[in-house]
């Protein structure tokens, strides 16, 4: 009501790190085990308080690696119990799934970016094997895959479409472009390259595989036509908060943003009924 009834001009989604800290060194990571590590729980729940006072209510948890973290008996269960006394309506998390996925979040989304040899290929020997371990053992009701899409695995599309569903836990596919930050920007598709690979997925959308963005977010992500910096998400990010994310401060990464939540947004900004109806029933 406040955003789109009275136009004010507050975020809906919030993202918070847990952590800078990870147990792997993916290739196309801009963190990459910065020197900061674990955040407090006080510091975090500084973040989370900040975050509902300017209007958000959809918190995700993010990292580095959110299972790695730890502040004396403090788990990532304790934060996000904390953010529901808050006041969130919903919390979701973020992780690699190479550790026992134990989080109470209302979703989870492990990131998976290709077929075991793939996935390996950018994430290191063995990391596909430890996620089929977690996921298969994982009885959350709202598990969900996250893909970003770069040069080294948007050749293998449909295989990775293919695996994910190989596992009855996951409930769907959210899927990204990656985002050329300063010194991984050459794994970053071209937007003129974006359009055929779109198109495969509003295919593969039709013909019931369990692609999670609207048609709407997904020709907002191939045509660049959306708002951004978006006003509707606050991310924190190197221990700042921005309206959107830091790529805003660097024009030519906020242009060829790849962010599937961002075109998203944008899409319900401009208010296509695709991505209202994704919006509403994400959660």
């Amino acid at each position: 009501m406040e955003c789109f009834v009275f136009r004010q001009r507050k975020p809906i989604v919030a993202g918070v790190p847990l952590t800078e800290y990870c147990n792997l060194t993916c290739c196309h990571c801009v963190v990459k085990n910065s020197k900061t590590g674990h955040y407090s729980f006080n510091q975090i729940l500084k973040w989370i308080d900040e975050m509902y006072s300017a209007g958000a209510r959809i918190l995700y948890l993010q990292g580095g690696e959110i299972l790695t973290w730890t502040d004396g008996k403090c788990r990532p269960n304790d934060v996000i119990a904390v953010a529901r006394e808050r006041g969130f309506f919903r919390v979701a998390a973020v992780t690699n799934g190479t550790l026992p996925i134990n989080l109470n979040a209302d979703a989870i989304w492990v990131s998976v970016d290709g077929p075991p040899e793939v996935h390996d290929a950018i994430r290191g020997a063995g990391a596909f094997a430890k996620l089929k371990e977690n996921v298969s053992a994982c009885g959350h009701p709202r598990l969900l895959a996250n893909l970003t899409l770069n040069t080294i695995n948007v050749s293998a599309l449909d295989k990775t479409v293919e695996a994910v569903e190989g596992f009855p836990q996951f409930k769907g596919i959210s899927v990204n472009f990656h985002t050329p930050y300063p010194g991984v920007e050459t794994l970053a598709l071209p937007r003129a390259q974006r359009k055929p690979v779109v198109d495969r997925l509003l295919a593969l959308k039709a013909a019931g595989h369990k692609i999670l963005n609207s048609r709407a977010g997904l020709e907002a992500l191939a045509s660049g036509n959306y708002p951004r910096p978006s006003w509707m998400i606050r991310l924190v990010e190197q221990g700042r908060a921005f309206e959107c994310c830091w790529g805003r401060e660097q024009e030519s990464v906020c242009d060829e943003c790849g962010y599937g939540i961002i075109a998203e947004l944008g899409a319900v900004t401009q208010l296509r009924p695709s991505a209202l109806i994704h919006a509403v029933s994400l959660f």
